[in-house]
């Protein structure tokens, strides 16, 4: 089964929102840190990162957590229980609500594609443009119509008295 990435653009919510919108503790600066920006911070997709973790035993992810948390710039109280800051913020966690692949990706059910109202208008644009252009008929100037060539018939002045046979000539 091929591996999706959930849509960034998607306003569903996916049930992980409050553990990775959580406070983990203070940093140094003195600013609040969550679990998102550490999985951010540490190169990783939070909701992917997250939605693996849902399927994990929680000791694994209590574990993997508190690894992360002790890798921060926190506050040193923070650093020091980053272990119970993990089991707390675990608890977070929706318990076993995504399915993951075995490229550690979330899995979604089966949805059938919707084509967004905006696609379908500019395929309707695209369709519109490609027929004027062929059904128009194309205005062209051949080169014969220029004015800059002779006439191809000329003609000649007749003066009075001259016989037919020297005007043919």
């Amino acid at each position: 089964m091929q591996a999706t990435r959930p849509n960034v653009f998607d306003l569903r919510k996916t049930g992980l929102e409050p553990f990775l919108y959580a406070d983990v503790g203070p940093e140094a600066n003195g600013s609040t840190l969550t679990i998102l920006s550490i999985l951010a911070r540490l190169g990783k997709d939070p909701w992917m990162e997250a939605a693996r973790w849902t399927a994990l035993p929680r000791s694994v992810v209590i574990e993997t957590l508190a690894r992360s948390i002790a890798e921060m710039p926190l506050a040193p109280a923070a650093l020091a229980g980053a272990h119970a800051s993990a089991a707390r913020l675990v608890q977070l966690l929706p318990a076993g609500t995504h399915t993951v692949s075995q490229s550690g990706a979330p899995e979604s059910a089966p949805t059938s594609p919707r084509i967004a109202p905006i696609t379908i208008l500019y395929c309707a644009l695209a369709v519109g443009m490609a027929l004027s252009l062929l059904l128009i008929p194309r205005l062209s100037v051949s080169p014969t119509s220029q004015t800059d060539h002779p006439p191809s018939t000329t003609t000649r002045a007749v003066v009075p008295g001259t016989p037919p046979a020297a005007r043919d000539r």
